[in-house]
C-alpha cells in the first residue's frame, strides 16, 4: 500500500517534471533541470501521448522501487 501511495505521489510530481533515475544530473531550486526540460521538449515531438504516458508511469515506478531499496537497506545497516 505505501508503494502505491509513493507511486501515486511520483506520478502527480511526474505530471509537471520528468524524474530522472540518474543521480548525477544536478537538479535546480525548483526541482527540475535544464536537462529535463529540454527532454520533455522533444519527447513531446517524438512520442505520442499514450507513449509518453507509458514512459512517465514507468519512471515513476523505477522511482519507488528505487525509493524502497533504499529503505531496505537502511533497516538492514541499522540490525
Amino acid at each position: 500500500m505505501a508503494s502505491k501511495l509513493l507511486m501515486s505521489n511520483s506520478i502527480s510530481t511526474l505530471s509537471s517534471a520528468s524524474v530522472s533515475v540518474d543521480t548525477s544530473k544536478r537538479v535546480n531550486v525548483s526541482g527540475v533541470s535544464s536537462n529535463q526540460n529540454y527532454t520533455q521538449e522533444k519527447m513531446k515531438s517524438l512520442y505520442q501521448t499514450d507513449q509518453q504516458v507509458k514512459l512517465l508511469h514507468l519512471e515513476a515506478e523505477v522511482e519507488t522501487l528505487l525509493l524502497e531499496l533504499r529503505t531496505i537497506k537502511e533497516r538492514n545497516l541499522e540490525n
